[in-house]
């Protein structure tokens, strides 16, 4: 029997996020003041280039707006970056058996290791009740992708987890 489990969260957004919409903001109103004279004056291609600068701002300040789809199927996990719902890009596909660690997410421990790619695909990287796991593809190389998976999205990735990493995580949780 076929099983598919999917959730969706939503990024929170952080310093870093605030920054480029208040810079973005306050860059477009300073140069509106600037050349407000030059826009009365073209009154027709000021009035343009006005509305593109806004479409620039409105489409820059809702690509901040980032969400992560896990979608398990048959053990196998796929985590898709969703901007802004209107763009979906897969930034992790791994098949349960190829993951080596799958266990709660422990900041400190992690910190120290050695990864050539870490993804954060949680809310933030401080909520409660994170997990993890590490996996090698040829592409990325040995990779840590922190996530938050619910109850049943967990339970479905351990059904396609070898009986040694399947074990080593049921240790973790008791």
């Amino acid at each position: 029997m076929d099983t598919f489990v999917e959730q969706i969260v939503a990024k929170k957004k952080g310093v870093k996020e605030y920054a480029i919409i208040f810079g973005s903001i306050t860059a477009a109103l300073i140069i509106i003041t600037i050349f407000l004279p030059y826009i009365l004056a073209f009154a027709p291609l000021s009035l343009l280039i006005v509305a593109g600068m806004g479409y620039g701002i409105w489409w820059l300040l809702t690509s901040l707006n980032l969400e992560y789809e896990y979608s398990v199927t048959n053990g196998e996990i796929d985590i898709d970056q969703i901007i802004a719902r209107r763009k979906r890009k897969r930034v992790v596909s791994v098949a349960g058996s190829k993951i080596e660690v799958l266990e709660p997410y422990n900041a400190p421990e992690y910190a120290v290791r050695k990864f050539d790619r870490r993804l954060i695909a949680a809310p933030s990287a401080v909520e409660n009740d994170l997990w993890c796991f590490t996996y090698h593809s040829k592409k990325n190389g040995h990779t840590l992708v922190v996530f938050q998976p619910e109850k049943r999205v967990l339970e479905a990735l351990k059904s396609g987890l070898s009986a040694l990493v399947l074990r080593e995580t049921n240790k973790k949780i008791q």
